[in-house]
């Protein structure tokens, strides 16, 4: 009778398939559709049957597949140089958060330098094999162990080409995303805020005008992965001016994860995720990427949607963006009272729709479909009404982001009722107290 696995079945048809491209000279890369399937197949034999918790009189600890093939690197003189070197280069790598993704860079280290067998090769040779993985294992099993290695040895005779430094989200898939890199001109911030979710810092706001803004390249959605060398995670929050200061007068440096692949109309599966988790509109983030005159074309010919509103006027309030002078303002404009603070009041009575998305404020003219006045929450600072005059509401904005301005403006509107204006100032008081990080 035949012993056989499914899992050793699929991982020869794929060696096959890989075989035959390279005797077309095809080479073998990160998101091939093949390559991801042959991997995903590779981590599972390696996971099958593993005795994970070992537990002895002196120690217990938990075992993985990276942790043994580690180990072997260290303990075993036969470890060759070249399988030890793929080792010590994914040990110091400091992008990767689990085990899970030091092994995926792992076996695509092996797999380059064409010895993803060696490490199977000096386990099964050991007698530890059969404290790390059961007899119903792949690996553990005398004889299924042999027909994996035989599988595996061909492998080396593959041309695998792969961007070992696009490493920051083998923690949780095999796919890699599109890596941009720039060097920025010097200066004191880019002009970028980012939210974290997951260890991951998104780009939830690109100022106009920015340094950031010069780079077509950087769009909201987009991970910022590395600032001037430093990967960013949640260890540096709050700290990412002090990175920018570090290089002070010298060219900033900062890498990029795109959220969004042009060539498939699709988000990067994990960074979706974390735009769920940050309430970050997708559709908001894939419309950055249309066509200007496609983009105007749809927005002259569809409705416009959103609170229906007046836009009545905008006031100058000074250096304060506060809920008093949102106050003072609808005073002014009702009453005609006059305050030293407000020095420019200009009136309208435009009917717009009032759009809140998750990144900030828009307002389109109801009968031009045009786009009169939009804020991002970043330079919100307050929003409030009187309540002797609940339909009427206002929001102050800055001409920065709100922790750095020093002129505020106050907007003004008249809602179609009052349990409107209240459901209004609740989503915007929402969305500008979401916590974000300036840069």
């Amino acid at each position: 009778m035949s012993v056989t696995d499914p899992l050793i079945k699929d991982l020869k048809g794929f060696v096959q398939h890989f075989l035959t491209l390279a005797n077309e000279n095809v080479k073998i890369v990160d998101n091939d559709f093949y390559f991801v399937s042959f991997a995903q197949t590779l981590e599972k034999i390696f996971n099958k049957g593993i005795i994970r918790q070992q537990n002895t009189k002196y120690f217990n600890r938990t075992i993985d597949p990276y942790v043994w093939m580690v180990s072997l690197a260290k303990s075993n003189a036969e470890a060759n140089l070249t399988y030890s070197s793929c080792v010590e280069n994914v040990r110091i790598r400091k992008d990767i958060q689990s085990n899970d993704g030091r092994f995926r860079l792992l076996i695509k280290y092996c797999l380059a330098r064409r010895i993803v067998h060696v490490p199977v090769e000096l386990l099964v040779k050991t007698r530890e094999v059969h404290y790390l993985y059961s007899t119903d294992s792949i690996i553990g099993d005398e004889i299924l162990s042999e027909i994996f290695l035989s599988a595996l040895k061909p492998v080396s005779k593959i041309p695998f080409i792969f961007k070992l430094t696009n490493s920051s989200f083998l923690d949780c898939t095999w796919y890699i995303p599109r890596i941009l890199d720039f060097e920025l001109v010097p200066c004191k911030n880019l002009g970028i805020s980012v939210s974290f979710s997951q260890e991951r810092a998104v780009i939830v706001d690109v100022q106009p005008n920015s340094v950031a803004a010069e780079y077509a390249g950087i769009k909201i959605g987009d991970v910022l992965d590395k600032l001037n060398g430093i990967q960013i995670d949640s260890s540096t929050k709050g700290r990412l001016g002090e990175i920018m200061k570090r290089n002070k007068s010298k060219p900033v440096s900062i890498k990029i994860v795109k959220a969004y692949d042009t060539d498939s109309n699709s988000i990067f599966e994990p960074i979706e995720k974390l735009f769920k988790e940050l309430k970050i509109d997708v559709a908001l983030v894939k419309r950055q990427y249309c066509d200007n005159k496609i983009e105007k074309t749809t927005t002259s010919s569809s409705s416009v949607s959103g609170f229906a509103v007046k836009y009545l006027a905008k006031m100058c309030v000074g250096s304060l963006g506060s809920v008093r002078q949102i106050q003072k303002a609808l005073k002014c404009l009702k009453d005609n009272r006059s305050f030293d603070d407000i020095t420019t009041i200009e009136r309208f009575a435009v009917n717009v729709g009032l759009e809140i998305g998750e990144m900030g404020l828009k307002l389109r003219d109801k009968e031009k479909a045009e786009v009169v006045l939009e804020h991002s929450y970043m330079k919100i600072s307050a929003c409030g009404n009187i309540p002797s005059m609940p339909k009427l509401f206002g929001y102050c904005a800055g001409e920065e982001n709100c922790d750095v301005a020093d002129r505020f403006c106050c907007y003004i509107f008249e809602a179609s009722t009052n349990e409107h204006s209240e459901t209004i100032l609740q989503s915007i008081g929402q969305g500008f107290h979401r916590t974000h990080y300036a840069v």
